[in-house]
């Protein structure tokens, strides 16, 4: 661990946080998404986090290595106005979760919050260390 891991493992919490943040968002703009029930729909984002650094020592951060995603299935609903409408008046939708994506949005955004806070105070320490013998 070098003397600035602080800063490397903040600025990665950040970045993890960012990328949480942006597929959230993703699946809330596409929560009212609709196509023709022979069409696949769009399928939920979930990032899947991973540590950074070798096992059984101080880790060094995280990472986001990859993105995964739901199911293209959707739910099939009674839409007969829709214009992609089958002749059951059926289409299908994402099936998105609007409550459970807001709390992943805020706890995203906490996250975000915490990382930023770690890395101010880290800097105001390191700045405040080149400020000892002077």
């Amino acid at each position: 661990m070098s003397l600035f891991s602080a800063l490397n493992i903040s600025g990665s919490g950040i970045s993890a946080a960012q990328t949480w943040i942006n597929t959230t968002a993703g699946n809330i703009a596409n929560a009212n998404d609709t196509v023709a029930t022979t069409s696949p729909v769009y399928a939920t984002q979930t990032p899947f986090f991973q540590a950074v650094g070798q096992a059984g020592q101080v880790g060094d951060g995280v990472a986001v290595s990859s993105v995964l995603l739901g199911s293209t299935a959707g739910l099939v609903q009674y839409q007969p106005n829709n214009p992609l409408a089958n002749a059951q008046g059926n289409v299908r939708v994402a099936n998105v979760d609007l409550g459970s994506q807001m709390v992943h949005l805020i706890a995203a955004q906490t996250d975000y919050q915490a990382n930023a806070s770690a890395l101010a105070h880290a800097k105001l320490a390191y700045q405040s260390a080149l400020t000892i013998g002077s």
